[in-house]
């Protein structure tokens, strides 16, 4: 199955039904994953979308999703491509670390320090 045909779907979201999601698996994996590759893109291009709150929400409401319903048609879950969650987390520090700086309760931090979290990197 094409990932593209779920962009048919009805609704903002499309949306499978999950007796149906558990036979295409591998087509929707496919499809939340164009978001890693527009993610990817954007970085090129000198335009992360976590450095900026509007544009981080942006993203998230563009990205490939798909809601899988259960027989009533009721959402029991949403994919999404870990880019998504990515871009909102990195977003939220930034903007915590802009309000403890506004209240004046945040730790000096060092540009390697922001790297290394944003990075997923910290030890402590």
């Amino acid at each position: 199955m094409d990932p593209a045909q779920f962009d048919a779907c009805q609704g903002p979201v499309p949306a499978l039904p999950i007796g149906d999601a558990a036979r295409r698996l591998d087509a929707i994996a496919r499809y939340v994953a164009r978001t890693r590759e527009e993610l990817d893109q954007r970085e090129q291009d000198g335009d992360p979308p976590a450095l900026d709150a509007e544009k981080a929400l942006a993203f998230a409401h563009e990205a490939k999703t798909l809601s899988l319903t259960d027989a009533t048609g009721e959402t029991v879950a949403v994919v999404v491509s870990p880019a998504v969650l990515e871009v909102l987390e990195d977003a939220l520090g930034l903007l915590q670390g802009e309000l403890d700086r506004q209240r004046g309760t945040a730790a000096p931090v060092t540009t390697q320090e922001l790297e290394d979290q944003l990075q997923g990197r910290m030890t402590s």
